[in-house]
This record gives C-alpha cells, structure tokens and sequence, in this order.
C-alpha cells in the first residue's frame, strides 16, 4: 500500500523492517515485544547514525568588518569608562573622609602624649632651676664660694649697682605685679 508523501512510506518501511519503531505507528504489540527482548539483542539508542571527518579549507574566507561594531564596542566602552568614573567620584570623597578622621584620631592621640610629656619636662626643668638645689651642686661639688662684691659686673659694665638692692627690688615687683594684672 502506497501513500502519497514519501516520509511516511519511508518510515513504514523502516517499521515493517524493525529498524525503527515508533510508538503510535507499531501499536501495543511492539511495544510490548520490545520490552521483552534480551538487552544483547536490542539495538543502541542513536545506532543508526555515523560520524565522518571532513577537511575544511576556510584559507580563502576573509573576514568582512562591519562598521556599527566598532561604534558599537566603544559606546559600551565608553559607558563602561564613565560608570567607574562615577564610581571612583562617589567613593573617593568618603575615603578621604575617613582618612581624614584617622588622622584626627592620631594627633589626639599625639597631642595627649606630648601634653603628658611637656608636664614631665616641665617638672624636671623646675627641679634642675631651683636655686637652692643650683647653690648645693655650686658649693659641694664644685667648690665654689659666694661671690664678693667686687668680683661681680653689672648689665651696664659697672662693678658697682647704680641703685641700691631695695628700690631695684620693688621697682621690678611693682613692674611684676602690673603686667600680672593685665
């Protein structure tokens, strides 16, 4: 029995052969019987299809450029450029913010510890000015002698004061007490 299109006669024939089933065209019966069939005799799925190698020579191919891709590739490039530039503006403004207060924090820190040591030197200055402590080392270790009259100079280059010792006195403490006033 012959029909008119010539895929279904070919696909007929290959079922009456029992190269290829279909379960609609074969019925209940082959579908049954291949279910039965031992696994050595029944065929491998894809069985009927074959490799074969073939050599392509695309040496005279050339390549033809299209000139949109180009424009293409740098408006993406572009857009890409642009977006990192925001990136990095929106960014660096908060890093240097945060750099910034770091180094706040470090010169807090700095200005605690030289404030801790400017007290520690200030108290070891006024023990090494103390006159009474200068006057010990002078005369004990030194050996050295209060100063006679004469062998004293002035800041004017007299040997001899140009007032005596009390007015010289209050004037300076009359002086001492008005600026401390101020």
């Amino acid at each position: 029995m012959a029909t008119i299109d010539p895929a279904i006669d070919t696909l007929q024939s290959l079922n009456d052969t029992g190269f290829f089933y279909d379960g609609v065209w074969a019925g209940r019966d082959v579908r049954a019987g291949l279910s039965r069939r031992a696994a050595s005799s029944r065929p491998l799925p894809m069985e009927e299809i074959c490799f074969f190698v073939k050599a392509i020579d695309n040496s005279r191919l050339v390549r033809v450029l299209d000139p949109h891709s180009r424009r293409d590739c740098l408006k993406l490039v572009g857009f890409f450029a642009s977006l990192f530039m925001l990136a990095v503006l929106y960014i660096l403004p908060y890093l240097a913010l945060r750099h910034t207060g770091y180094n706040v924090e470090d010169l807090k820190r700095q200005n605690v510890a030289l404030g801790e040591e400017n007290r520690t030197l200030q108290v070891q200055e006024s023990t090494l000015r103390d006159p009474q402590r200068i006057d010990t080392i002078a005369r004990t270790r030194l050996g050295m002698k209060p100063a006679l009259p004469e062998q004293m100079t002035w800041p004017d280059g007299s040997r001899t004061p140009r007032q005596n010792g009390r007015e010289l006195l209050a004037r300076n403490l009359s002086r001492f007490a008005a600026e401390r006033t101020r």
